[in-house]
């Protein structure tokens, strides 16, 4: 009996649980993007309000969604480069809480690492195409969710990008969050 004891803390002490929340919404006369579209990642605007504390490891918040998002980008092949003008994601940060890992530990719930995230799509001749709707959550874990706070903007990022695959006709629709763990 000890001994699954044990190994239940151990689980709990690395698994990771959190959610995803996302959607895309087309402007009037638009109802999806490009199939060869290229992207290029505009202005990063940081609306959240979070200050780090002066005595915090901390980061730039809207540096660290504009190279998260530039890199999922560059993997997915959709990065604009050279003389394409690119369709613009402009990403807008609402809310970015980083949480913590052991109260996330101790009381599932509590210490959530959270990011919102609006991204305006234009054309490359600035025209409105969508906004993208994102929310990723950390709220559960232990020792493996110790980096969350800079790692949120990697889900994010992905989570943009999955929704621009979507709408070009790349990926398959799914309805709801998609849970994460």
């Amino acid at each position: 009996m000890k001994h699954a004891i044990v190994l239940l803390f151990v689980v709990l002490g690395v698994a990771a649980c959190g959610t995803d929340r996302h959607s895309i919404d087309f402007s009037k006369d638009r109802n999806s993007i490009p199939i060869d579209a290229k992207f290029v990642v505009g202005d990063v605007t940081d609306n959240s309000g979070f200050v780090f504390s002066q005595d915090e490891e901390s980061l730039d918040i809207p540096v660290s969604m504009e190279a998260a998002l530039t890199e999922q980008l560059t993997e997915e092949g959709l990065l604009a480069t050279g003389d394409d003008a690119g369709y613009a994601i402009n990403p807008t940060i609402n809310e970015y809480e980083p949480g913590n890992a052991f109260a996330r530990w101790l009381l599932p719930g509590a210490g959530s690492t959270i990011l919102k995230v609006s991204s305006d799509i234009q054309t490359p001749d600035k025209a409105p195409v969508a906004t993208i709707e994102t929310t990723n959550t950390i709220y559960a874990g232990g020792a493996y969710t110790i980096g969350a706070w800079r790692s949120i903007f990697e889900s994010g990022a992905e989570e943009i990008v999955e929704q621009l695959k979507k709408s070009m006709g790349l990926l398959e629709a799914s309805d709801g969050p998609q849970p994460v763990s």
